[in-house]
């Protein structure tokens, strides 16, 4: 179809995660759908109602009629949902009859090893079952408005096998990210020969999209080689109407931490060695001191550090929070902390928290062995803190910073944040690159 003269084009997101579901891949594609608007694009937006499997806690910052969920099918998550939501609560453990679905739930429990190897792994927990349900609300889409660009967000891979169906059909240009990649992805578990399937798949896939976008550089050069196609970078970044609201600093000297823990791919252990001495040197203490981690599913990490150090009063551990929260939690916090990943095959990867660091504008402290150019150089150049990668530089910077606001109440070195370089990662800016890009697709 021909969009009406005078009238914003539109542009049809595919996303198996969107807000309110609580994701860092709905985070990205709900603020493109956000800023959209102002660069000439209507977001009319395809995605999955998740909310029986996920919080629902973030702000939705576009039109809800433009936006269609439907139901889905992951064979893990509906099982353990299923099977889990109808176990009895302990006040009626006595008088119970028996419940033919807890034995079931439980050989699902016992048999997780075996699910989750590299070889089943995909089939259990890919949302395939989304397919159908997308492909016929996709259609109602195509045939309800005028769409001049389809645009969809890996992961998961449904997302793609969708736009790239509904773009054979109608003829529309279809863009195509990678939040991560797909047949390439470092972290997957996965075989030699499923990678080899996989990335047969994916050339298939993808040689009918008209461009390739990443979220980050080397991920954005092993798109390009893999597939012979352009792949252009549009990093994560922070939305300033997050951050506008003023929030006093707390009275303890408090570091904070938002987000998960992965072990063996981020250490704390150098930051609580380093803590165990300060302690001992009398720089810290309870009644001057908090370190503070948000996001759950870290006891396992963080529990035997603290009882190892003899930390228990100074590190509190916070069940996971709401968006706003986060930011209120980052913004009152005297630092911020970034674990940065510790395995070279990670090269490149911005997390989202970074980026949120750059809108609390805190001073942050970046702690890890492995130097990465790409990572290192945002904290470098925007200014916003500083990156150890010892022992005893970590000591030094903590033990200035301790000095300075035990004086002044403020943080002066290894902070001096440049705001025409934190201004490169707004996400207002970023959809504006994005709506440059679907521009470029829908006018060829």
């Amino acid at each position: 179809m021909t969009p009406t003269p005078g009238k914003n084009k539109r542009v049809l997101i595919v996303s198996f995660f969107f807000p309110p579901t609580n994701s860092i891949a709905a985070v990205r594609v709900g603020k493109f759908a956000k800023y959209l608007p102002q660069f000439g694009w209507e977001p009319v937006v395809l995605t999955a109602d998740t909310s029986k499997d996920r919080p629902q806690t973030l702000p939705v910052e576009t039109d809800e009629a433009n936006v269609f969920r439907t139901p889905y099918f992951a064979l893990y998550s509906s099982l353990y949902r299923n099977l889990k939501g109808n176990q009895d609560t302990p006040s009626e453990t006595a008088s119970r009859r028996f419940n033919w679905k807890e034995p079931i739930y439980r050989a699902v429990r016992l048999t997780q090893p075996i699910y989750t190897l590299s070889i089943f792994a995909p089939l259990v927990s890919d949302p395939i079952g989304w397919y159908s349900h997308a492909m016929e609300k996709g259609r109602e889409i195509l045939d309800k408005y005028e769409i001049d660009a389809i645009f969809s967000s890996y992961a998961p891979s449904t997302s793609h096998l969708v736009a790239c169906r509904l773009h054979q059909i109608s003829g529309i240009p279809w863009v195509a990210e990678f939040r991560d990649l797909w047949a390439l992805n470092p972290n997957a578990r996965t075989t030699r020969f499923l990678r080899y399937l996989t990335c047969r798949l994916e050339r298939r896939v993808m040689k009918r999209s008209s461009l390739l976008i990443a979220a980050s550089e080397p991920a954005a050069e092993q798109l390009e080689k893999l597939h012979a196609q352009k792949a252009v970078t549009i990093l994560n970044g922070f939305d300033e109407d997050d951050y506008v609201e003023y929030t006093p600093l707390t009275s303890k000297f408090t570091i904070t931490y938002t987000g998960q823990i992965y072990p063996g791919k981020q250490d704390p252990t150098p930051l609580f060695k380093v803590l165990k001495e300060l302690r001992e040197e009398g720089k810290i203490s309870p009644s001057n001191f908090e370190i503070r981690f948000f996001g759950g599913g870290s006891l396992t990490v963080l529990n035997p550090l603290i009882e190892r150090y003899g930390l228990s009063d100074m590190v509190k551990v916070y069940d996971i929070v709401p968006f706003r929260e986060s930011v209120r939690r980052q913004k009152e916090s005297s630092v911020l902390l970034m674990l940065k990943w510790e395995d070279a095959v990670a090269r490149g990867i911005y997390t989202g928290k970074l980026f949120e660091y750059l809108g609390a504008k805190r001073p942050v402290l970046a702690v890890g062995s492995f130097a990465d150019k790409y990572v290192d150089n945002v904290m470098i150049e925007s200014g916003t803190g500083t990156v150890v990668d010892n022992l005893t530089m970590m000591k030094d910077v903590l033990s200035r910073w301790l000095d300075e606001w035990q004086k002044s109440g403020k943080i002066v070195s290894h902070w001096e944040p440049r705001a025409n370089v934190i201004q490169r990662y707004t996400r207002r800016g970023q959809a504006g690159k994005l709506a440059q890009l679907l521009e470029e697709a829908s006018g060829q």
